[in-house]
């Protein structure tokens, strides 16, 4: 069963058009732990506002983060941080399971006005002025976030921008940090389709990578996604570009509703490969590219063609037509979605030049195929996917940069409805791996544990002829993997909660030896 946005944001003042913060100005963030909290923390607290915050699990380093910018990390009792505060935001992690919360408690007792995290980037975007750029989509938004902005980095511009994972060193500030604090006017932000996440954030462009499936906690199935875009995305039109992935079938279903009513902003693009098929949109895509694939996972863009209003849109653009742009980045998926960061930055101020060297030389986000450990034969990626369509990606492309290794899948499942409504879906990814582990289900915003559990999506993938098995939590499962790992193996560790411990804990045990 489906649960209502409002009960995600249970006691959250509504979304708003983002506005410039008032100083003085004293913020407290419960749930600060969480990535968009981080960074409306981080973001506040750049613009002269006193922050404080709370979470019940904060790693080492997003405490230290935090307290090297100023904020202060504050215990679950400490109602007087609640209590001296103008405002207080809360991550929908709290909100929907815990409206009650003791702080949340406190500040409607006081008065106070608590709204999502996501307002507070949204009104830290208004307060520095400028476009505000969006990059939304079930996958890959993260990563294509981060690309927008090196993009627009490499081409002069400095704009500050959320993103929804680790920055590399030189891409992030602070090192490591999702968030960059430009230079000059400007914001870029991830955003996050999940319960309204990203209503507050009226862009002035923005791009749509896709619209799958997922979250079936709040979203009954594709056709809710698609609306939930529609949405957001119609009033962006008026204002600027909206540029398209219409290969993806969600996305050719968002362009379709939009198109005739979209202030000739609309643009629509489709990378072309033999291998991958295409929806029905592909064939009157503004933008067509073609997929060159090298092997190993390389990829690259030729033959870029323009339709006229494609060129009136991203005049930029046409200095890419004679190239062949290398993509930095493995897989047919990065490809694709380096298409779209290119023609939204070539639309809001790139040029040719440093577009080009973007897609090129960026090195990602932190956790996407992040090589964590390579010796004696034997290596270890660490990934965020757990979406079967992430899974699918990410094998397809290690299979392609790992010939003929054994590849071991250790997968993290996120959240129990998730793992519930698409058990079968997932276990059929899974299977492509050579061997599965299976670790204890991360939960998140679950009110129901009982739904399903780890071992019966070992059991599923079983039941396809691969082995896999549940040994529990993250310490158990890379102890498991350390005791049974044949040589030459390629392990791919998966999962958006503790999954990264995993890596770390099987590192130091291959280490050991």
């Amino acid at each position: 069963m489906t649960r209502r946005i409002d009960e995600i944001g249970a006691g959250l003042a509504p979304a708003r058009r983002g506005a410039p913060l008032s100083l003085p100005l004293r913020l407290h963030v419960v749930g600060v732990g969480g990535t968009a909290a981080t960074a409306a923390a981080l973001h506040a607290a750049a613009l002269g506002v006193q922050v404080t915050g709370y979470d019940r699990e904060l790693s080492p380093d997003t405490a230290r983060m935090l307290t090297a910018a100023g904020v202060k990390i504050c215990a679950e009792g400490d109602l007087d941080a609640v209590h001296s505060a103008n405002i207080v935001a809360a991550s929908k992690a709290i909100t929907s399971t815990q409206p009650d919360h003791p702080q949340l408690e406190a500040a409607r007792e006081a008065g106070l006005a608590i709204v999502s995290v996501q307002q507070v980037i949204a009104d830290a975007a208004a307060t520095r002025g400028g476009a505000l750029l969006g990059v939304a989509g079930t996958h890959g938004k993260t990563t294509s976030t981060g690309w927008l902005l090196a993009a627009l980095r490499a081409s002069g511009r400095d704009p500050s921008a959320f993103v929804g994972g680790p920055l590399a060193e030189g891409e992030g500030s602070p090192a490591g940090a999702p968030i960059h604090l430009g230079t000059e006017p400007g914001f870029i932000v991830e955003a996050d389709e999940y319960g309204g996440n990203f209503d507050p954030y009226l862009a002035d462009g923005a791009l749509i990578l896709n619209a799958d499936w997922d979250h079936p906690d709040i979203f009954a199935d594709r056709a809710a996604v698609v609306r939930t875009f529609l949405g957001w995305a119609t009033p962006i039109l008026e204002r600027g570009p909206l540029v398209v992935n219409v290969a993806d079938l969600g996305g050719s279903e968002v362009a379709a509703a939009l198109r005739g009513r979209d202030h000739g902003n609309l643009l629509t693009y489709v990378v072309r490969s033999h291998r991958h098929a295409e929806t029905g949109a592909a064939d009157h895509a503004d933008v067509t590219a073609e997929l060159v694939e090298s092997g190993e996972g390389r990829v690259a863009l030729r033959n870029l063609t323009l339709s006229a209003g494609a060129e009136r849109l991203a005049p930029a653009a046409r200095g890419l037509l004679s190239l062949e742009l290398p993509i930095g980045l493995l897989g047919a998926h990065n490809a694709a979605n380096a298409l779209g960061v290119a023609l939204l930055a070539a639309s809001t101020g790139g040029s040719p030049e440093g577009i080009r060297s973007a897609l090129a030389t960026f090195p990602g986000v932190g956790r996407r195929m992040e090589v964590r450990y390579e010796r004696g034969g034997i290596t270890i990626l660490d990934d965020y996917g757990h979406h079967p369509t992430a899974i699918d990606a990410t094998i397809s492309t290690v299979r392609l940069r790992y010939p003929g290794r054994p590849l071991v899948l250790a997968i993290e499942p996120l959240t129990y409805h998730r793992t519930a409504a698409l058990l079968e879906p997932i276990a059929h990814s899974c299977a492509a791996a050579d061997r599965v582990f299976v670790a204890d289900i991360f939960a998140v915003r679950d009110t129901d544990l009982s739904i399903t559990s780890s071992a019966a999506l070992a059991r599923a993938i079983n039941r396809r002829g691969v082995p896999a098995e549940a040994p529990g939590s993250v310490e158990a499962t890379a102890d498991r993997i350390a005791d049974t790992l044949p040589a030459g193996a390629v392990v791919l560790v998966m999962g958006g909660g503790r999954s990264t411990e995993l890596a770390t804990r099987l590192a130091k045990a291959l280490e050991g030896r």
